[in-house]
């Protein structure tokens, strides 16, 4: 198919680049994530990791060799729709605002600017209130001995949260940040930091965006100073790199012709009409009022469940896909398959639906699904 991806960044590839994340969270059986992670990834200590700087260079050559055209440095602006079609998108261009037409739009911009702009119904954070999951800035340190290293997430140190939870009271931390969570570094004695957090602010506004990283950008040396005092193995830490942006976990929630419940996730449910097979992620939502693990998420083991190819065909819009963490479900489903193996795995199904759609000439709701799941199943 004759593909154009528009991105925003001079690289792609989101949160796992841009973000400077260095973990894969959750797993997604098969197809190109297999593929991405195998070629990229090592265990370190207890966990497997990777160098985001070297994810980077192998998404371009990938979209490159599959003949993929890419516009990078461009910011999708709108939508255009006629009687619930889009019939073509404007994209900030440098200083040039472009026109671009297509058969089959696939919004990938985690908030859903495009399917917002075209008007697809939604909800905002948590159901009851709007709230939604914290930012946060992650961070890298160098100077690391690993000898005496330690590499805490939630609850497996008491007696550091404890301490870091005293510099919080003490203003040397400034809140929300409380939490610790430390990640073995790609290279040899560096670690990646996952302890920033703002809450109470919305990924869709500039404004709140702005307040979360003036904060999170705040919070990073005083963290170095609580690491460099107060945690085994880093007391001659030094702060390496920052990622490009904060983090946002959360936003819109868009109505899709079915919603994909944490009922479904529990029941292991396998649709007819799943366009990704073998998916499984705890219930990560973050403390969304403070710092932790929020107290609301579902307990749940690491079990395999599918998504649906009808919570990625949004109510309204007949030739729009949803992918990664803008499709149909509800927040705490959300907390789920928000992370990027599922939402690689969502946008690889999204690609081959839509292509099927543009080459074939018919509607999305009519592509033969069966011929995308034989493709989605591992080799």
């Amino acid at each position: 198919a004759d593909v154009l991806l528009i991105e925003r960044d001079g690289y792609v590839g989101g949160m796992s680049t841009a973000g400077l994340l260095n973990l894969w969270c959750g797993a997604a059986v098969g197809g190109l994530f297999e593929k991405i992670s195998a070629a990229v990834t090592k265990k370190r200590g207890r966990r497997k990791v990777y160098n985001p700087e070297t994810l980077k260079g192998l998404y371009l050559s990938m979209l490159s060799e599959a003949g993929v055209n890419i516009l990078l440095h461009s910011v999708f602006i709108s939508a255009e729709t006629d009687g619930g079609s889009i019939k073509y998108i404007n994209v900030l261009c440098g200083t040039d605002v472009k026109r671009f037409e297509a058969k089959v739009y696939i919004d990938s911009t985690g908030n859903g600017a495009v399917a917002k702009s075209a008007g697809v119904p939604y909800t905002r954070g948590r159901e009851s209130d709007g709230l939604m999951q914290p930012m946060s800035l992650e961070f890298a340190v160098g100077g690391v001995d690993e000898s005496t290293a330690v590499y805490p997430t939630f609850g497996t140190h008491p007696e550091i949260e404890e301490k870091m939870h005293r510099y919080v009271e003490e203003g040397k931390v400034e809140p929300p940040a409380g939490h610790v969570i430390l990640i073995e570094g790609f290279l040899p004695g560096t670690a990646f930091v996952n302890m920033t957090n703002a809450t109470g602010v919305d990924g869709t506004d500039s404004e709140d965006l702005t307040a979360a990283e003036l904060l999170t950008r705040r919070q990073v040396p005083q963290i170095v100073n609580f690491l460099r005092e107060c945690v085994p193995g880093y007391e001659n830490c030094c702060l390496l790199q920052t990622a490009n942006t904060v983090g946002v976990r959360e936003t819109l929630h868009f109505k899709g012709l079915y919603t994909l419940t944490e009922t479904d996730i529990i029941n292991r449910t396998v649709f007819d009409d799943w366009i990704v097979p073998d998916v499984s992620a705890v219930f990560g939502n973050h403390n969304l009022k403070g710092s932790g693990s929020d107290e609301n998420n579902l307990k749940q083991k690491l079990e395999r469940y599918t998504v649906p190819y009808r919570s990625i065909l949004p109510v309204g819009v007949d030739n729009l896909l949803l992918n990664g963490r803008n499709i149909s479900g509800t927040h705490m489903a959300h907390a789920s398959y928000r992370v990027m193996p599922i939402c690689m795995a969502i946008g690889e199904g999204a690609g081959m639906a839509a292509a099927q759609s543009a080459l074939g000439g018919v509607p999305l709701c009519d592509v033969d699904i069966k011929k995308v799941q034989k493709k989605m199943v591992r080799k």
